[in-house]
């Protein structure tokens, strides 16, 4: 018996391929092969099977439950994706992001490692709750507060909202682990944890004389290059000898601000975005801070103006340590560094500086930020109104009385 008529005598559908037996069949006006069986009882076992499943609206094409069985595979594998793994992912794209400070990506990985994955890390991101979250960060907010010990609330909770909630956000945007929506829950508000200085934010000339006095002899330039030339704290610790120029000229002397001390970075970075500038130095301040230059900062151009006795970049936790015992001494103990800035912004604005003049001295790029500082300038407005109220509300002089003149 000839191949030919072996196969002439095949059932309908089943045809010899390459030494074994294709099955194929037409259902509802396409054909669908079933696959190639080793053996004709196997191949007519396919068929068969194949038929009465059609017979019995049943029949799925073996290619669709491929495709179901890869979309499932792709499913369980994508659903598997923890908020752990998910935060490394996350993370790796805010550091390769340009757009992003360093700090910023330090602060968050923080957060993270310490408030949010010890918890939820190993859970799948498809089974995270609204109310998962709302637990956890009522539990967060219940933890007393370690830098204020007494203080009624912490910060941890509001911080953690942040990160978390952006996490979230991009989990949803990409679909990360089948993730497609998620409610965060409602975020407690940002409330204040540090004790309020009753004095208020700002601080007298006398006031920052007395925080100079207070300090150490080689970190004392630091309060008022602080306040006066409105520094934040890594721009002062980031300062060095070469930022400062024509200490011996009033008219020219300036401060060049380049660069900061950046503590989550343990780096020095670029300022806050757009902060680079160059302010006049007050005449008030150049005989103390050449002095300081003389006495207390070495020789190299590029060494740090705040410097230990060994010459080394004074930390921020040394600086914070020496400030903490001044304030105390001052008589303001709740009065925060940052504000020496906000004083004297407060005081640059007393003189009447223009909007455009405060976010420059600042280094701001919000003008609702800048705007907070010509909240000093009341005292001169009204000095200034009452001298325009003198003005205007000059008594006309009396009509001159021709019989008055000299003329002839």
């Amino acid at each position: 018996m000839s191949a030919k008529d072996a196969g002439a005598r095949l059932p309908r559908g089943i045809a010899r391929f390459r030494g074994r037996y294709r099955v194929r069949m037409d259902h509802q006006g396409t054909t669908h092969s079933l696959g190639v069986f080793q053996t004709i009882t196997d191949a007519k076992a396919a068929l068969h099977i194949a038929k009465a499943d059609a017979a019995r609206g049943t029949f799925v094409p073996p290619a669709q439950r491929r495709a179901e069985r890869q979309a499932e595979a792709v499913r369980v594998q994508t659903e598997a994706l923890t908020l752990g793994e998910w935060a490394q992912t996350w993370l790796a794209a805010l550091e390769a992001d340009p757009r992003r400070s360093p700090a910023t990506v330090v602060s968050y990985r923080s957060v993270l490692k310490n408030h949010v994955l010890p918890e939820l890390g190993d859970v799948r991101l498809v089974e995270l709750t609204t109310e998962r979250v709302a637990e956890h960060l009522a539990t967060l907010a219940r933890r007393p507060s370690q830098r204020h010990p007494g203080a009624r609330v912490n910060g941890v909770a509001p911080n953690t909202v942040i990160v978390l909630r952006s996490m979230l956000n991009a989990a949803v945007k990409a679909k990360a682990g089948g993730l497609e929506r998620f409610e965060f829950p409602a975020a407690p508000k940002h409330r204040r944890v540090r004790p309020e200085d009753e004095h208020g934010d700002v601080a007298s000339p006398e006031q920052v004389r007395a925080f100079t006095e207070a300090m150490p002899p080689h970190l004392q330039i630091a309060i008022p290059l602080a306040a006066w030339c409105a520094l934040r704290i890594g721009e002062l610790l980031g300062l060095q000898r070469r930022d400062l120029e024509h200490l011996d000229d009033p008219r020219r002397a300036v401060l060049h601000v380049r660069r900061q001390w950046n503590v989550k970075a343990n780096a020095l970075t670029p300022p806050k975005a757009d902060s680079v500038r160059s302010i006049a130095l007050p005449a008030a301040l150049l005989p103390a801070l050449r002095d300081h230059l003389d006495t207390y900062t070495p020789a190299g151009r590029t060494a740090p103006v705040l410097a230990g006795l060994r010459g080394a970049r004074v930390s921020q936790t040394a600086l914070d340590k020496a400030w903490r015992a001044a304030r105390e001494a001052a008589g303001r103990p709740s009065f925060r560094f940052h504000n020496l800035r906000h004083t004297g912004l407060s005081k640059y604005a007393e003189q009447g500086a223009t909007l455009a003049e405060l976010l420059h001295r600042g280094g701001h790029t919000d003008v609702t930020v800048a705007l907070r500082y010509q909240h000093a300038t009341a005292e001169r407005d009204r000095a200034l109104t009452e001298r325009l109220s003198q003005d205007i509300a000059t008594e006309p002089r009396p009509p001159t009385d021709p019989s008055d003149t000299d003329a002839p």
